[in-house]
């Protein structure tokens, strides 16, 4: 029924949050941990491009993936667009079969959290399968701190010729026991004042516990796990940045 992304979310995401927007320095947080790497990099949930350019463009040897096809043909513009290279794969990250491995894999800023909880331990797996012996895996987790039932968000962008898209965020409720917020985000495209094409999505953020997520980590075969607060900068945030490593 609901898609996290369709055409005009991607749009969205592009003007809000183009390739090199760093989020509280998730940027610079990624280019530091991944310092050492040598080898290919995946990003998981690539999105847009918004992280992934940039590493490249810092000499990082970065692919993507994604389920989405309206972000995907985003990233693949802006790949153009920024005159960088890199392979792009559309597939589900509960059954990922690509055509190599990574000596990293990176998941960041709580896109982790955006997938369903039944199919969490499937995609640890998935990625974990896809690192060479050693390889490093780094992801965010986020927790829902800012959550306010029934807070409804409205922006305008504009777009061009009189055309622009109206979004709408309502927050639907919080399951304390399924660990789980809800959001449903309403996409209009307007012309002239008129309604041209509407989109809904269903945003549900899904968090975890520390020892819930290393537990979770350790079943997919994960070792030397590891966990900073905030990128490493705070210890008051709702963001957790996790490492682990594939077995040698």
């Amino acid at each position: 029924m609901f898609k996290e992304y369709g055409e005009l979310g991607a749009v969205v995401y592009e003007l809000t949050k183009p390739p090199g927007t760093s989020f509280n320095g998730d940027i610079e947080y990624y280019s530091k941990k991944l310092s050492d790497v040598k080898g290919a990099i995946l990003e998981a949930g690539v999105g847009t491009g918004r992280m992934l350019i940039p590493l490249i463009q810092k000499g990082f040897k970065v692919d993507g993936v994604d389920l989405s096809s309206e972000m995907l043909d985003k990233c693949r513009e802006n790949i153009e667009k920024y005159n960088v290279s890199a392979n792009i794969y559309k597939q589900d990250l509960t059954k990922l079969s690509l055509p190599k491995k990574y000596d990293a894999v990176i998941m960041p800023t709580g896109s982790f959290c955006l997938l369903t909880k039944e199919f969490a331990e499937d995609v640890l797996i998935s990625l974990y399968n896809h690192l060479e012996d050693g390889g490093k895996f780094i992801v965010d987790i986020i927790f829902p701190e800012d959550f306010i039932k029934g807070e409804t968000i409205s922006r305008n962008y504009p777009l061009s010729d009189g055309t622009g898209i109206l979004y709408t965020s309502f927050s639907c409720g919080i399951d304390w026991v399924l660990q789980k917020a809800s959001h449903i985000i309403r996409y209009e495209l307007l012309k002239d004042g008129e309604i041209q094409r509407t989109e809904v999505s269903d945003f549900c953020l899904h968090w975890y516990g520390l020892w819930e997520f290393e537990m979770l980590l350790k079943t997919a075969g994960f070792v030397d796990i590891s966990y900073e607060v905030g990128y490493g900068d705070t210890n008051d945030s709702s963001l957790i940045s996790f490492t682990g490593y594939k077995k040698k």
